[in-house]
């Protein structure tokens, strides 16, 4: 990007207009304004900026130039359509971005405004005609861009006083108060209008010793109405607490409740003390029971009251417990009473917990963040809990004990929660941020109150710089939704001219409304309906978007139905599926908030349709959508923006979660089952694509984290379906099939991948090896032998590592009750049996060939992986138990052996089976003696290897029958294992050469009931000698008694046969696009054209009958007799010629041509 032009624009004096014209095409990317008097360059110091007035709009008109490729052949005409764009400047120092794409590029920028001048550089590119694609693809990595920590001033959640920030902004205020009486007059003991206006404002202070004779409740809460002064004695406050407990009556009534809890909602957002001696001075036990606390706004005032950390306390004894339980637990009290009851019942167990977290790290974090986000719903609880975060030294003190540590902020208001429990650093850092964003709220209310624009400005800066970092996010966002707050920053959207501080209002309005749950606040939505359509910031596009969603959440759940009827718009929008999540998010309330059966009653007598069906097909558009963005069938992939990609995961987890909430309670027919079980399939894959694809701190790596859960907790709760009807398959039968054949059939995602993420997905969904008796015998008997089919084509296309872990997890689950896990090792045993015998065909193409080297090689990677830790003694004893298992595997070795193959990993396989030989035959311990020989092939095997195979393998011989060998194979496999060991590099030391001994001592013993033992003609006898000599010079004198007895029964033979090398396997097969292609079409059955009727056919098969249907369609068709009324059978004969278009018409005249020559 370099400096295109820097000038001072002047509008002419007719119309106003001022242009600038490009020498060559160029491409706009930023317009920096400078205000009057900077100087914009170092190198010139004579320039100087002058741009009045201080603050404008600007109307930007480029003219649009096509640029033409190489390739193409006629050059686009020259073109005057204008592109327009506004700028909004409010003054000093600021860029505007420019995104005019790679098609255009421009000469001509026309600028319109009311101003007098204007001084900007324009930074872009030259653009010359488009270049030709490249011909070859370089592939480059993708730069990683880490986001930037806040700055410690700005990062409340890892300072030791979160309320520091906040208070160096109010210093911004001239003559500000103290943080703690602004709190108070923002959001708890609001002024009136007039004392806005009084000179002592805002030091209106009640004076609690000045009380009359006629001192009442009513007087008392008048005086608590004004915030008590910070320094007020506590004698004075005590005096007045001693007089309000005197006025109280021993006769409970509704009206002294009324006004004592009014009291202590007055006194909880006060200085500590004076709610602190209240409750030393009044026995609310005396006044609250079960006859004054149904009144809803005195409850309503309690609830308000115990944000107090104090009143909370006092509140949460048990006898006032039980009072609330029973008002929850009693069906016919008002609904409203029983939810505002449960809700002080939650707070006073909430700021028990929140106290206790700052000390101790077992503490359940989860409830103590609940009250947190119910605290912030409501202006008058939300000041009172945050008078009592940063005024009451108690609390105070206790967070500060808790060391500062740099962690990232845990996202407890997210609308899910999180997978795991935070720990109590996390929490501390989260209850740090929630505080210090809390604070800055209030000195934004205040500053805009006053209003001061300087610190308002300064205030809305650091909102919205926390709106876009993760963990203040979701706090901010929270917060901001408080009535007031979403009233005052509607109020700034209207601006002329332009100020930053209403720039920075609708940047905030607008990421606040991107949350659909958002969209559920009468507040935001009164707001958004009442955006002027002249702003700074949000385009016409986005307020309609802003408002049709917003015209949804007032619609409430009929404006929702509607939506969730409504076609899904493809390509979808932001827009679009922001009014759809609005839709869904309006749903999931009606089902909090009411009957669920009555909600989806409701919905069936509106839409006409299930609720379930109705989101099914929802959902399949959506995944079709999400697929888009990741299949291999898109060359170049679709670029969708990031804000489409993450609204599309959060749409889809939406709906999941909806559906979640609803099959354990209305189970799904088997059709609907098995379409939702494959979308749940292609979003878990396609969101761990996303995972990978973009940022782990963007929006769509987030979106897709959160779903990617969503799918696996839906996978198991239809994996729970029971039957829907007697005798109907199972939930886990429906969907394992599903998951099993799906996850062969990627549909265009990159298959290794798909099939990976359903194997996943199985696996979440497979039972744990603690389930139940009752979970377990439904798997083992109902639901795996069924699927025996598909289970085998899935696992066949895993790869090792991931087979050997669904062959684990099958054995565990079975237990040995029907033998999956046998049977599956079985199958590959003779899937390996098969292609080594393929081998065998010298015809062979070499492609197959090299698919076939490739299979066995990856057989015995799974069987290594199988053969060790916990799960080797299952497998030998599987091996043992199968009738063909060893006679499979006992000849697939012999072939190998036979055309010099050596397998990876043959040595460690080998190895484990021979620790278990005795439970083998014949056939499988003579294959284990030739695998071991083999596997001491190569020159560097390590002693200690070649002494534990020897050892084994001569232990093994030992106790073969010797009827049952070959005596040319043996002593030919013993005469190479001779020269082996002679041609070993590290020479044969004691072991060894006792083994060799043992190995002869046997050979000689056999010869004896079988002469051609003796014959060893595959070695020469000078080989053999040598053999001998090497032997004995590590042998004792008693060995070498032995050997000599040995070598003295056998026969050397006159020439040593050549050792011929083995082949050693690729673990992974090369095979070119063409062989590919080649391999894939011999599965292809070519197409065929069906056999001509001949023309020779009899006359009776000239008759045309009328199909069984077109017969019975007559009405007076009853039984075996037709009658034909009217024109009936002429109807039907004739419909059925006009169907019969397959007939030839000219078989009449044929056959009577050939009548006549006859």
């Amino acid at each position: 990007m370099m400096l295109l032009q820097w000038c001072t624009l002047e509008p002419s004096e007719r119309g106003g207009l001022a242009a600038l014209r490009f020498s060559s095409p160029v491409r706009v990317h930023r317009i920096r304004i400078f205000p009057s008097g900077t100087k914009p360059f170092a190198q010139s110091p004579d320039t100087v900026s002058r741009t009045e007035p201080q603050s404008f709009f600007l109307d930007l008109y480029f003219n649009a130039q096509a640029i033409t490729s190489p390739d193409a052949k006629e050059k686009p005409k020259n073109s005057n359509a204008l592109v327009p764009t506004s700028i909004a400047y409010p003054g000093g120092l600021k860029d505007f971005s420019v995104d005019m794409g790679t098609d255009y590029a421009t000469r001509l920028m026309i600028v319109k405004g009311d101003f007098e001048a204007v001084s900007m550089a324009i930074y872009g590119e030259l653009v010359t005609e488009a270049t030709a694609a490249p011909s070859t693809y370089q592939p480059q990595p993708l730069p990683t861009i880490t986001p930037a920590p806040l700055p410690p001033v700005l990062d409340p959640g890892n300072a030791r006083d979160p309320s520091q920030l906040a208070r160096q902004l109010l210093k911004l205020i001239p003559e500000a108060p103290d943080l703690e009486l602004v709190i108070r007059l923002i959001f708890c003991l609001k002024p009136s209008n007039d004392d806005w206006d009084l000179p002592d404002f805002p030091y209106l202070h009640p004076d609690l010793d000045n009380t009359d004779a006629e001192f009442d409740l009513e007087k008392a809460l008048s005086l608590t109405a004004r915030p008590v002064s910070d320094d007020i004695s506590t004698e004075v406050v005590a005096r007045f607490a001693e007089k309000v407990a005197q006025c109280i009556n021993p006769k409970k009534d509704l009206n002294q409740a009324y006004a004592v809890a009014g009291i202590l909602y007055n006194a909880a957002s006060q200085h500590p003390s004076v709610a602190q001696k209240l409750l030393d001075e009044i026995d609310l036990e005396k006044v609250f029971d079960a006859t004054t606390i149904v009144d809803e706004t005195t409850l309503l005032r309690l609830l308000y009251a115990a944000s107090n950390v104090d009143i909370a306390k006092r509140l949460h004894a048990p006898w006032f417990r039980k009072l609330l339980s029973s008002i929850t637990s009693e069906p016919n009290s008002e609904r409203e009473l029983r939810v505002t009851a449960k809700r002080l019942l939650d707070r006073l167990q909430g700021w028990s917990m929140l106290d206790d977290a700052f000390s101790n790290g077992q503490n359940d974090f989860g409830a103590a963040a609940d009250m947190l986000r119910d605290v912030g719903t409501e202006e008058q609880s939300f000041g009172i809990w945050l008078e009592s975060m940063v005024a009451h030294s108690d609390v105070v003190s206790s967070l500060a004990e808790n060391p500062v540590l740099s962690v990232p902020l845990p996202r407890l208001l997210s609308h899910r929660p999180p997978g795991s429990s935070p720990s109590q650093d996390d929490f501390v850092a989260f209850v740090r941020a929630y505080t210090g964003v809390a604070c800055v709220l209030a000195v934004y209310a205040w500053s805009d109150s006053l209003p001061d624009e300087r610190c308002r400005a300064r205030t809305l800066g650091i909102l919205r710089l926390w709106q876009g970092t993760d963990g203040y996010r979701e706090i901010v966002n929270h917060l901001l939704l408080l009535r007031q707050m979403t009233f005052r920053l509607g109020c700034m959207t209207d601006h002329d001219p332009p100020t930053q501080s209403g720039i920075d209002a609708e940047h905030i309005l607008v990421d606040l409304a991107k949350n659909p749950r958002a969209m559920l606040r009468p507040n935001l939505v009164k707001c958004i309906l009442e955006i002027e359509s002249c702003t700074s910031f949000i385009t016409t596009e986005e307020r309609s978007s802003m408002r049709q969603a917003a015209f949804v959440a007032e619609d409430g759940f009929s404006g929702a139905i509607d939506e969730l009827l409504r076609s899904v718009e493809r390509p979808p929008t932001f827009g679009s599926l922001r009014t759809l999540r609005v839709a869904l998010a309006i749903m999931e309330r009606e089902l909090d908030e009411d009957e669920e059966s009555r909600v989806l009653d409701d919905f069936w007598e509106e839409a006409k349709c299930s609720l379930t069906t109705c989101l099914g097909e929802l959902l399949s558009p959506i995944v079709d959508e999400i697929r888009t963005q990741f299949s291999l069938s898109h060359i170049p992939p679709p670029r969708t923006s990031q804000d489409v990609v993450a609204p599309l995961f959060w749409t889809a987890d939406d709906i999941l979660r909806m559906f979640l909430r609803l099959v354990p309670i209305h189970p799904l027919p088997s059709r609907m089952l098995r379409a939702l079980t494959s979308n749940v399939a292609d979003i878990f894959a396609c969101a761990d694509a996303a995972d990978m694809r973009y940022s782990q701190s963007g929006q769509p790596s987030l979106a897709a984290q959160e779903t990617r859960q969503s799918c696996i907790d839906l996978a198991r709760a239809l994996g729970s379906q029971p039957p829907v009807a007697s005798g109907a398959k199972p939930g886990a039968l429906i969907v394992l099939r599903d998951l099993l054949e799906h996850g062969l059939h990627s549909d265009g995602l990159d298959p290794a991948h798909h099939l990976l993420q359903v194997f996943c997905l199985i696996d979440f969904l497979l039972p744990s090896e603690d389930c139940s008796d009752s979970e377990r015998a439904l798997w083992v008997q109902s639901v795996v032998p069924k699927v025996l089919k598909e289970l085998w084509a899935f696992c066949h296309a895993l790869d090792t590592e991931n087979k050997v872990h669904l062959i684990r997890r099958l054995s565990a689950l079975d237990q040995g009750a029907v033998g999956v896990g046998e049977w599956l090792l079985l199958e590959e045993v003779k899937d390996v049996s098969h292609a080594v015998q393929a081998l065998h065909d010298t015809d062979l193409p070499v492609p197959k060939q090299r698919v076939a080297q490739s299979q066995i090689s990856l057989f015995f990677c799974f069987f290594a992986e199988v053969l060790q830790s916990s799960s080797a003694k299952w497998c030998i004893d599987s091996l043992a138990d199968a009738e063909e298992a060893p006679h499979l595997l006992a000849s697939a070795f012999h072939t190998m052996f036979d055309l010099r193959l050596a397998p990876p990993y043959l040595g460690e396989v080998l190895d484990r089976l021979a620790a278990s030989y005795d439970i083998f035959d014949n056939e499988l311990r003579w294959a284990m003696v030739v695998g071991l020989w083999r596997s001491l092939e190569t020159p560097d095997v390590p002693s200690s290897l070649l002494e534990l195979r020897l050892a084994t393998s001569v232990k093994i011989l030992d106790t073969i029958t010797a009827s049952y060998l070959d005596a040319a194979k043996t002593t030919a496999e013993i005469g190479s294992l001779v020269l082996r060991l002679t041609q070993h590099s590290e020479g044969a030391n004691e072991s060894v050469a006792h083994s060799s001994v043992t190995l002869l001592e046997w050979l000689a013993r056999t010869a004896t009931t079988s002469p051609k033992m003796a014959d060893l003609r595959t070695i020469a006898s000078d080989e053999f000698r040598a053999f001998q000599d090497r032997l004995k010079d590590t042998l004792s004198s008693e060995w070498n008694d032995r050997l000599d007895a040995a070598c003295c029964a056998l026969i050397p033979g006159s020439v040593t046969a050549p050792l011929q090398a083995s082949s050693n396997l690729p673990e992974t097969v090369d095979l070119s696009i063409q062989d590919i292609e080649d391999l894939l079409r011999e599965t292809i059955v070519p197409p065929s054209t069906p056999p001509r009727r001949p023309l020779n056919v009899d006359v009776l098969g000239l008759v045309t009958v009328s199909p069984a249907a077109a017969l019975l369609r007559s009405p007076a068709a009853t039984g075996l007799t037709k009658t034909y009324l009217n024109n009936d059978f002429r109807q039907l004969r004739q419909s059925t010629a006009r169907a019969n278009t397959s007939r030839l018409p000219s078989m009449h005249v044929d056959v009577g041509v050939v009548a006549l020559a006859a």
